[in-house]
């Protein structure tokens, strides 16, 4: 747990102050427009793993403080939608809106609490409907919505130390079926009841998807420390491997609601610029999405990995078969 200002030492001019209760961490006096040696990549590597998301507010402000921040993580990773890459850097992603734009990539807008909203997402970990899983991501908020546009957390680490203990026996060893599904009005676990898809304003032709059906644990143990995990997505979770559905649906809903309990969410306000660091194997994420009339642009990277414990429901299908990897 990150707890306050005095829990990293001895690397001068850096800093780490908490993001909120249990876990996150703001990291001031990084220069990322320069190399940065090698103790202070160690240490920020190291108050990463500690506080699964980091913050950088005011260390650069263009694509290639981006990039080296990222490079202390991991390799990076192109998306697989090519059109939303860089065309000079397939590692830099743009997330745009802009409501004058005719024809936006993303045209699926949602009302969630009264309020209709673009780039909308619930709660969720990046690839679950894939066997192998991103490391995690950076995002850099080029340019800030003038309203709304949080970017929400919750540590599930957390979320696991906070079950009741006859609940922690219950679902150790259970494994959850995902399968992807671009329809967040489908009875996803943990989404808010009161969601609805808004008319398209343009036709659109349906995308083609390889995404078979994949198996994860609902808990798994973080590497580095021997802490457990409540390893549960809920936008594309559809059962519990080998459970009568009623069952499975009531247990998945106990879990989930457990697991988005919004007095454990972090909600990040930006800033121009600000860099956020998250671990994807840890943390769930979530976009409040904007007003259809205010703009926003962001730019993210993706860090590789794969925590080697998922693997496709039907067991013929090789794990680490090519197919397009989506970035949720």
């Amino acid at each position: 747990m990150i707890a306050d200002e005095s829990s990293i030492s001895g690397i001068r001019g850096l800093r780490v102050r908490p993001l909120t209760h249990g876990f996150g961490a703001e990291i001031v006096g990084v220069d990322l427009n320069r190399p940065l040696d090698d103790a202070t990549a160690t240490a920020i590597r190291d108050i990463w793993i500690e506080a699964g998301l980091l913050l950088l507010r005011g260390s650069g402000h263009d694509d290639e403080a981006q990039m080296r921040l990222s490079r202390l993580f991991g390799e990076m990773e192109p998306a697989a939608t090519a059109d939303m890459n860089d065309p000079d850097n397939q590692y830099m992603m743009t997330l745009a809106y802009d409501p004058s734009d005719p024809a936006p990539r993303f045209q699926k807008n949602y009302n969630v609490g009264g309020i209709d909203r673009a780039g909308w997402l619930g709660w969720h970990w990046d690839q679950s409907f894939m066997p192998t899983i991103v490391r995690g991501a950076v995002l850099r908020m080029a340019e800030p919505a003038q309203k709304m546009g949080e970017t929400g957390f919750i540590d599930a680490i957390e979320a696991y130390d906070r079950l009741p203990e006859a609940l922690k026996q219950r679902i150790e060893g259970l494994e959850v079926v995902y399968e992807f599904n671009p329809d967040f009005c489908s009875d996803q676990f943990g989404f808010p009841k009161d969601i609805r898809a808004l008319p398209l304003a343009h036709s659109t032709k349906a995308a083609g998807y390889d995404f078979p059906p994949v198996v994860h644990p609902m808990v798994i143990t973080q590497m580095e420390t021997g802490r457990k995990v409540l390893k549960l997505s809920p936008m594309h979770a559809r059962t519990i491997l080998g459970m009568d559905k009623a069952k499975s649906d009531a247990l998945l809903t106990e879990i989930a609601d457990h697991l988005v309990d919004p007095a454990f969410a972090y909600f990040h306000k930006w800033e121009k610029n600000d860099m956020l660091v998250w671990d994807n194997w840890r943390l769930i994420h979530s976009a409040n999405g904007v007003p259809l009339d205010c703009s926003r642009l962001a730019r993210r990277t993706t860090i590789m990995g794969d925590y080697k414990v998922g693997r496709y429901l039907d067991p013929a299908l090789d794990r680490n078969r090519a197919v397009k990897r989506l970035v949720d």
